[in-house]
């Protein structure tokens, strides 16, 4: 593959995401599966997160978050525990373990689907934007299955139930290593 740019990559990355979304299976083939595409897709995926680590998170009363840097790293350690999880389902499965335009996509559309919501924040208030965004995220993850891994049915509800369970498993993995470690992990107040 030629020595690409991150606007070529942007590019390419916003097309193939598009044909998921749309149900393109030729479009969706832009997605660079290449080991730079997966380390280049990193870069949006860090975006992302950070803009959501910097945006207040709606907490309870007794909890207390980490710095920024801590939320942005608990983020990417959530996300890297999902793609773990479907990795983890694929080989219990037997599948041919092929994930690198997966998680391309799945790097990439994490900054478009944030730009969208913005926008739909904007535009569309409420429920009708929330609305939108859920549906188009959930039919994105389904047909990124099916596209990108050769999985659909109800094999696509176990893998999200395989990736859920293991951000679930980082999640309460990380509250212990904040309990242990004060300051860079999220505290619960004990009254």
């Amino acid at each position: 593959m030629e020595q690409r740019d991150l606007i070529n990559e942007l590019g390419s990355a916003a097309r193939g995401c598009w044909g998921i979304l749309m149900g393109d299976r030729i479009a969706a083939n832009q997605i660079d599966g290449s080991l730079g595409g997966v380390a280049t897709s990193f870069i949006p995926l860090l975006i992302a997160l950070a803009l959501q680590a910097m945006f207040l998170l709606p907490l309870p009363a007794d909890v207390i978050a980490p710095p920024t840097v801590f939320v942005l790293l608990h983020l990417l350690a959530i996300s890297i525990a999902g793609f773990a999880g479907v990795y983890g389902y694929l080989r219990a499965r037997g599948a041919m373990i092929v994930m690198e335009q997966y998680i391309v996509a799945h790097n990439w559309s994490n900054l478009f689907f944030l730009v969208i919501a913005l926008v739909l924040s904007f535009l569309l208030p409420g429920m009708i934007g929330s609305t939108i965004m859920f549906v188009a995220t959930t039919l994105f993850y389904f047909r990124a299955a099916s596209f990108l891994l050769g999985i659909s049915g109800p094999d696509v509800i176990l893998m999200i139930g395989a990736q859920f369970l293991t951000m679930v498993a980082s999640v309460i993995a990380l509250m212990v290593i904040g309990m242990i470690i004060p300051g860079i992990g999220f505290q619960v107040v004990v009254s």
